[in-house]
């Protein structure tokens, strides 16, 4: 019954039968190039002081072979500091999580059920297939990539693809866009993430895949993006119901808040 409420009120932005095609990546032999690094400081010059966004992501995909759709509004602060609403058509939000410290509470308003002090990775894997902390989400979603950036290892392939190394797990690939360097895609520990849409500097598409396998393939449309803003600190709060029963993360997982149809 709750994962049937749940899906109807998160269903209006399901994902497609068809799987969309994958974004290229570049292959072959690689040549040192120093430039790249340059690029890449100019490709995230508005990462400069990133401390801060908020957006709404309108998601769409697959995880664990179940359709994944629906809007969420997004809050984030460095320090892992989170407030993620899952928006129904209609009424009170599907879920409400947030904390800091990379430790969050999740209330289902409607069906008066509360998930509390839990790492934010394991809720995000159980609501998105991703298993991402509030700082990895708030990177990989601006397409930032790193706090403090210190990009090395700068090469390029034939075709125009650069890349650089910003750390043992992670790497951006930048192309030229209109005569300026973009950020199109990064490796990120065990994700493969793609951009598109790039608006004053941030990317409004951003598609998430696990490295090793397909059984986690999200999109994210990122729309009404702030970033450095302040944000109350009653954000990273949440009101309990006085009569919210208890759950699991078993039970969050057949809940299945953002399952489309």
């Amino acid at each position: 019954m709750i994962g049937r409420r749940l899906a109807l009120a998160a269903s209006v932005l399901a994902l497609s039968a068809c799987a969309a095609r994958l974004p290229p990546r570049p292959a072959g032999a690689t040549t040192p190039d120093p430039s790249a690094i340059e690029a890449f400081t100019t490709a995230t010059r508005a990462c400069r002081g990133f401390r801060t966004m908020t957006a709404e992501l309108a998601l769409s995909g697959r995880a664990g072979g179940e359709k994944i759709g629906g809007r969420v509004h997004a809050g984030l602060e460095a320090g892992g500091a989170v407030r993620l609403e899952g928006m129904a058509p209609f009424g009170p939000p599907v879920f409400i999580l947030a904390g800091r410290n990379e430790r969050a509470t999740l209330v289902l308003p409607r069906e008066r059920r509360v998930l509390r002090d839990t790492a934010v990775a394991a809720l995000l894997e159980r609501l998105t297939g991703l298993a991402l902390g509030a700082d990895d989400l708030r990177l990989m979603v601006s397409g930032c990539l790193a706090d403090n950036a210190a990009p090395a290892d700068g090469r390029q392939w034939p075709g125009g693809w650069q890349a650089v190394t910003l750390g043992p797990d992670r790497i951006a690939y930048l192309r030229a866009r209109q005569g300026r360097p973009v950020v199109v895609a990064a490796d990120y520990g065990p994700w493969r993430i793609d951009y598109a849409d790039h608006l004053s500097g941030y990317p409004r598409v951003v598609r998430v895949r696990r490295w090793e396998d397909a059984s986690t393939d999200l999109t994210a449309r990122v729309g009404q993006l702030e970033v450095n803003t302040t944000l109350d600190p009653r954000a990273f709060t949440v009101d309990i119901p006085p009569d919210a029963d208890p759950m699991t993360l078993d039970e969050l997982r057949s809940v299945a808040a953002l399952k489309g149809q």
